[in-house]
Order: structure tokens, then sequence, then C-alpha cells
């Protein structure tokens, strides 16, 4: 790199040589680890969500938790600063985000982004190039931003072990609204839909029709 570059000539270098487009590659390694540890993964995933519908069943049975409305998954940027790929998933009653009654677990997902916690450790050494026009902080900023293409790579993933967690011990065992909702998205931020009761959605559909 050329000593006269200034800053925003060195980020826009760093990033076309050593940033864009780069999680793709990391893709093969994911998929790769994934069918290694297949079972593991996807019952570990399981085993957590039974976890949050057994401990929200037992809060129905004390009484201090209502039906369930929502569960909801949540993206934790700060764990993401500490190269920890958890996400915490909420059982809510009505009362929705007001629910007094913690129900939670967490859940890792480093099998989806340990390729992203390697990469940005070698942009670290890669930086030292850029004659500290590259800083800690730029790499920080860097991976946040990277770092959403790998949650919604967990976000497919969870929507397709939708149909084994509906079935789970737990989860028929808890008392939950006809309308329940499983959202995935950033803590109590932006979201989107894992799966929605489909009764409750063609009821919807008919009324706004009547």
């Amino acid at each position: 790199m050329s000593k006269l570059m200034d800053k925003q000539a060195a980020m826009q270098d760093f990033l076309q040589n050593h940033v864009l487009d780069r999680w793709q590659y990391d893709l093969i390694e994911i998929d790769q680890r994934y069918n290694e540890q297949k079972d593991h993964i996807e019952s570990s995933f399981c085993d957590t969500f039974d976890e949050l519908c057994t401990q929200a069943f037992m809060q129905q049975q004390q009484g201090s938790k209502g039906e369930i409305h929502t569960i909801y998954v949540s993206y934790l940027r700060t764990g993401i600063m500490e190269n920890c790929a958890t996400y915490r998933i909420d059982a809510y009653d009505e009362n929705w985000f007001l629910d007094r009654t913690e129900c939670s677990v967490l859940w890792d997902a480093y099998f989806i982004f340990a390729p992203l916690f390697e990469r940005v450790k070698k942009l670290e050494k890669i930086k030292s190039a850029y004659a500290r026009k590259i800083t800690s902080m730029d790499i920080e900023r860097i991976k946040q931003m990277e770092a959403i293409k790998y949650h919604l790579l967990a976000v497919e993933f969870m929507r397709s072990m939708v149909p084994v967690l509906l079935e789970s011990p737990g989860y028929r065992q808890m008392t939950k609204s006809p309308k329940i909702c499983l959202f995935a998205g950033e803590y109590r931020d932006q979201c989107e839909v894992l799966y929605q009761n489909p009764d409750s959605v063609n009821e919807e559909t008919s009324g706004a029709g009547a």
C-alpha cells in the first residue's frame, strides 16, 4: 500500500482486497462443519428450545406466566464483539416486552460464525501494512457489518428447524396463544417471522375480506 494514501483511500483498498465478497468462501466451511456435526447442531438447538418451553410451562404452573404469544430469538451484537455467537431466546406472554417474568435461554451458533471470527483475526494482522490508517475500531465496525450476513444464515437454519421445534415435548405442553409467533432479529429491535400459526393467518385473511 502506498504511504501517500489517505484514510479513505486506505479503507477502500483494504475493503476491496481483504473484505468484500470474502464471506462467500466461508460458506463452504460452514456447510462442511454443519454436515460433519449435523446431529449435534440440530439437537443442541432443539434441546435449547425445549428447555425454554419447559421453563415457560413451569412458570405457567406457578401462575407467574400467561399463555405464550411470542418466542423471540435475539441476535446479540455485544456477543459478536467478544467472538461469542450466542443467541438469546425469550418466551413472552400477552404482555410482550412488558412481561415481567423472565423466561430465556441461550443458544450458541458458533458453527456459523467461526469462520468470520477467524477472518477478523487475520484482518487485525493485515491492517499493520496500512500505516495505522486502519485501526482496530475500523476492524470492529467491519466485523459487525460482515456479521449480519452470517446472522441471515443462522435465521435460515432456525426457520428450517421450525417443524421439529413445534413437535418438542416442552412446546406441546406449554400453554400458548392460537396466534403464537416465532421471531428472529436484533434484541428488541427489527425482526422477521420464523413461524406464525397458519390457522390464525387464515382467520385474519378471512376477517379482512368479510
